[in-house]
């Protein structure tokens, strides 16, 4: 992949080299605090010198394997001390770094290799693909601190490279794309830079404990990993959380980080179970969803942690705009806040003109963060970012519908298209029917998303099977985990005789002609008959259960994730049982499937 900027999709790369790229900063606090903590994680750390220095390593041995500049370097290291040093070897090798996560489905993992155009592959000695990939392979720990030879001294190399300017390319993240394709949104080195720079409230301070807790192919992780370590702050990775409300509260506890981002779905539940826990933030950003007037109101009323709602798409570099939480203020919609320095919303009709003030139109983005576009993908890249003649400037079309409010602030009101977010994922329903369209049992197929008690929103499929087979739910769920990425599968199938069209014949997805597929066990598809609980602990366990899901009943036999459960689920689960008295490990929920499963594992050990 090369990832300068071209014709295509935006200014030329500059020959010489550029002051203001991001890694450059990070040296630059690697040279003012050497010694200061950049990193750290259970215990251990990283000074400024010695991230400095595993960094130039990893970029020497890119360089050695042949990594060309401006190549794309898949980054398939797990959230650790390693990760952060990684990214930046990177980047110091004038690269474009490219998260993986290494859940991922194989075919989805191999798209994003091959559409990468990857150079090669960072990685960790414990990865099964480590031979796999076609590509170098690098093993970063072979590169950290302890290859480096006893009294030796710890230094980072100098790594000359050619053309490591601000236009250039600092990653590309991958997001969902309705054909079924998923395309890779390429931003560069200033984009970074603006949103580290530019927003004073953004600004974290040298010493400051910014959690790396986000998903690290989440955009979100761009203001975790920079905004700390180009501004001297400590990059503290939380280590547990996301299996229960109350391990990110002991970790929160114990951490104290004065910056936090938090999914929306995760903000929720840990206002519900345990707002004490903000009391340990000074700083809480959350987003990437339709965040709760209610849980946002109990969040500033506590008056501890500040509290921002966050709103940006990948395609304009994590953050675009931020609204402080306001203690007292009775909040009926949560609001997009204010764009940040640098950055405008504009508000437009159809043909792209303004709208009248206090009207709903579709947002327009333009500024500093708004990235240079997909990989590769031309035609859609110009249906996307507009270059406006009379300005030079560039603006993205984000599909969102909002108005401006009076004070200048901006409000949500839905999407133009069908593209929607789901825990924090953009996702787009489009590529989930196209697998499941390959499906032999499918003849017709729907995704939507309908209301969750505890997710806001989750994915359904409405299946039409072909003549002669019945909708099997467990085959279908494990042919779209082949191909999808979790996060994308939907939590029901629904069958139905047929598919309910509008008026030009195409697939009506509307909440009146789909039905709720959550509120009645008996109605979901391929669950075993109904057993119900007897003991005191079954009963407490299947209430749970129910409640979270949103299901009249649940059976003993019945299993979590056939009724739709996923990760949030779980960790909303833990909590309604802690509140009950029963303290369950996320190992042994994720251990024990079914209700009496786990109900026999509290039996045993006596809770």
């Amino acid at each position: 992949m090369d990832t300068r900027a071209d014709a295509r999709t935006g200014p030329p790369t500059g020959g010489s080299t550029d002051a203001s790229c991001v890694h450059h900063l990070v040296e630059e606090q690697a040279r003012l605090r050497p010694d200061a903590v950049a990193v750290s994680m259970d215990g251990a750390t990283l000074t400024y010198r010695e991230l400095d220095a595993w960094a130039g390593r990893i970029a020497g041995a890119l360089l050695a394997s042949g990594v060309a500049p401006q190549a794309g370097v898949v980054v398939a290291v797990p959230r650790s001390l390693a990760y952060p040093a990684a990214v930046l070897g990177v980047l110091k090798a004038a690269g474009a770094y490219v998260p993986l996560d290494r859940d991922y489905p194989a075919e989805r993992r191999s798209f994003i290799l091959r559409d990468s155009d990857a150079g090669a592959v960072l990685t960790t000695g414990d990865d099964p693909d480590l031979d796999g990939y076609g590509v170098p392979a690098i093993t970063v720990e072979e590169l950290g601190p302890d290859s480096v030879a006893d009294g030796g001294e710890d230094r980072a190399e100098t790594v000359a490279v050619p053309g490591a300017g601000s236009t250039d390319a600092a990653y590309v993240i991958y997001t969902s794309g309705s054909t079924g394709t998923p395309k890779g949104v390429v931003v560069e080195h200033r984009h970074v830079l603006s949103l580290v720079r530019d927003d004073e409230r953004l600004h974290v301070q040298p010493g400051d404990r910014v959690a790396l807790f986000a998903p690290l192919a989440f955009d979100a992780s761009t203001f975790e990993l920079w905004n700390t370590l180009c501004r001297g702050g400590v990059l503290t990775v939380l280590t547990s959380g996301r299996e229960s409300v109350a391990d990110l509260g002991k970790q929160l506890r114990d951490v104290q980080p004065q910056w936090l981002f938090l999914t929306s779905g995760l903000f929720h539940l840990l206002v519900e179970y345990d707002p004490e826990a903000l009391d340990h933030v000074g700083c809480l950003i959350t987003g990437g969803d339709v965040l709760s007037a209610r849980h946002f109101r109990a969040a500033a009323s506590r008056g501890t942690a500040r509290v921002y709602a966050a709103y940006g798409p990948t395609e304009t570099t994590c953050f675009a705009s931020l609204h402080r939480a306001e203690a007292g203020r009775e909040y009926m919609r949560v609001p997009l806040g204010s764009p940040l320095l640098g950055t405008d919303f504009h508000i437009l009709d159809e043909q792209r003109r303004p709208v009248p003030a206090g009207e709903v139109g579709e947002i327009w983005i333009s500024g500093t963060g708004v990235a240079r576009g997909y990989h590769e993908r031309a035609e859609l890249t110009a249906e996307r970012f507009l270059t406006v003649e009379e300005s030079a400037s560039r603006q993205y079309r984000t599909g969102d519908l909002g108005r401006e409010l009076p004070d200048g602030q901006y409000e949500f009101h839905g999407r133009i298209d069908r593209q929607v977010k789901i825990r924090g994922f953009r996702i787009e329903p489009g590529e989930i029917e196209s697998v499941l369209s390959t499906h032999p049992t499918v003849s017709a197929v729907a995704v939507a998303a309908v209301e969750d008690p505890v997710d806001g929103r989750r994915l359904a499929a409405y299946i039409v099977p072909t003549p002669g087979h019945v909708v099997n739910a467990r085959e279908l769920r494990a042919w779209v985990g082949e191909h999808l990425p979790s996060h994308m599968e939907p939590a029901s199938f629904v069958e139905l005789e047929e598919m309910p069209l509008d008026a030009n014949g195409k697939p009506d997805r509307s909440p009146a002609r789909l039905p709720q597929p959550w509120t009645e066990r008996d109605q979901l598809e391929g669950m075993p008959a109904y057993r119900g609980p007897g003991s005191e602990t079954e009963r407490t366990i299947a209430a749970a259960w129910a409640g979270s899901l949103g299901l009249d009943r649940v059976g003993l036999d019945d299993d979590f994730e056939a009724l739709g459960g996923d990760s949030l689920h779980s960790v909303d689960i833990l909590a309604r049982l802690r509140n009950e008295g029963l303290t369950v490990s996320a190992l042994d929920f994720f251990r024990s499937p079914t209700v009496g499963e786990l109900a026999a594992v509290c039996a045993e050990s006596g809770r």
